[in-house]
């Protein structure tokens, strides 16, 4: 936040306009009250399509609130690191308390947990539902030859993949992890659904997967995929520099079902802008409740 704050006292000073840099002036009517907020910042974003909406909701809902909000696109882990450092103000994809355990033991105390997206998110290994006989994670290992040893995955680095890992240790398979990405791995998957082969993959809510695929979760005896939680992460200071952002932080809140159907529509061609601007016209009370109005 600092750094956000510098660049936009220094252009006061250059200019003398007070809009030149996003700063605290409330003269575009926000009722919540931006005066003397920090408001220009910044939200991070990893390449999960299901994380989209909430970004560029946030976006839509703080801009009329006069903030300037920028989001910048990376890795988890990259946005876990600046999240830390300040780099980012905001990152809102956090999954708690299992897949991003080794994230939140390592910067434990330098960013604040604001609030919960959507709970008990449904994740783990998914088959293709003419796949049987095989129903459990066990029996991955019995068909171990069928699936050449291997679960389609996606980034290195990501909790999936480290959970994935640690399943295999746990269940002491044969088995590797073919490490790609979620656009690859579900290229993988669809190359051999259509050609009826075994495939074992990553698989979770929210995601079109469930209704592009007929794929099954597979069920996990020794209990490693817990579902989790989707929180956001925020900088320390916030509350206190960023009020406005810190409330809508604090409560947005939604569905899967819902998550679920704005990716049905982006994959149809809906621009998240134009859907984040037309759901937060369609719900406006909900909207001002986040607020606190």
């Amino acid at each position: 936040m600092n750094q956000f704050l510098k660049m936009a006292v220094g252009c006061l000073l250059l200019t003398g306009i007070l809009t030149g840099c996003g700063s605290g002036d409330n003269s575009s009517g926000d009722s919540a009250g931006a005066t003397d907020q920090d408001t220009s910042i910044t939200v991070g974003l990893d390449p999960y399509n299901y994380a989209t909406m909430p970004a560029y909701l946030a976006k839509e809902i703080l801009a009329k609130h006069g903030y300037k909000v920028e989001i910048k696109n990376a890795q988890v882990g990259i946005l876990f690191a600046g999240l830390a450092k300040g780099k980012i103000d905001a990152f809102i994809d956090i999954w708690t308390p299992n897949l991003h355990a080794s994230y939140l033991k390592k910067y434990k105390g330098e960013f604040e947990l604001a609030g919960t997206f959507y709970k008990n998110a449904p994740l783990g290994i998914v088959v293709p539902k003419y796949m049987s006989k095989v129903h459990s994670i066990p029996d991955l290992k019995k068909y171990h030859d069928k699936f050449d040893g291997k679960i389609y995955g996606i980034e290195p680095g990501t909790g999936m993949v480290m959970t994935t890992e640690k399943m295999i240790d746990e269940y002491k398979m044969d088995y590797k992890v073919v490490k790609s990405s979620a656009q690859g791995m579900l290229g993988q998957a669809k190359k051999a659904i259509s050609e009826k082969e075994p495939i074992a993959f990553l698989g979770w809510h929210p995601h079109t997967m469930f209704k592009r695929f007929d794929i099954k979760l597979l069920k996990d005896p020794k209990d490693v995929w817990k579902f989790d939680s989707v929180k956001v992460g925020v900088v320390p200071d916030l509350k206190d520099n960023s009020p406005t952002a810190y409330r809508l932080f604090s409560n947005m809140n939604f569905t899967i079902e819902e998550v679920e159907e704005w990716l049905v529509q982006m994959k149809n061609g809906k621009e998240p802008k134009e859907l984040a601007k037309a759901w937060v016209k369609a719900h406006q009370k909900k909207v001002d409740k986040w607020l606190g109005k």
